[in-house]
């Protein structure tokens, strides 16, 4: 009865346990995704700048990189708490930095703003 229990114990701990031991070991790279983010902003924004888009397109289109835009934020957030106190490249364990890469996101934004304007000023 009592090697039963310290057994049942031992399975209990391991299946509590088995999710974090998954998220350590996962392969899933947040950098991956948030150059997939930066790659889905730059062609919305040659898109509207080259295209002959409707009204209706434009609106999508910038919506699109509002999107995109703030997944690349939570991804990025979520990466520097996970990742917190190694904001500098040179000590991330990623070789990335955050830093840049925020500021990359500001400039975008811009863009995305400044499309905008163009949009409504139409």
């Amino acid at each position: 009865m009592h090697t039963l229990k310290i057994a049942l114990k031992s399975i209990m701990v391991g299946l509590v346990l088995l999710p974090v031991i998954a998220t350590a070991h996962s392969s899933h790279k947040p950098v991956d995704d948030i150059a997939k983010y930066d790659q889905i902003v730059t062609k919305r924004q040659i898109e509207f700048k080259q295209s002959q888009q409707t009204t209706e397109e434009k609106i999508q289109n910038l919506q699109d990189q509002i999107s995109a835009l703030e997944s690349k934020m939570l991804t990025l957030r979520n990466l520097m708490a996970s990742d917190y106190p190694h904001i500098k490249q040179k000590m991330s364990k990623y070789k990335f930095d955050y830093m840049e890469s925020v500021d990359d996101i500001l400039v975008q934004l811009k863009k995305v703003l400044t499309q905008t304007d163009t949009l409504l000023d139409q």
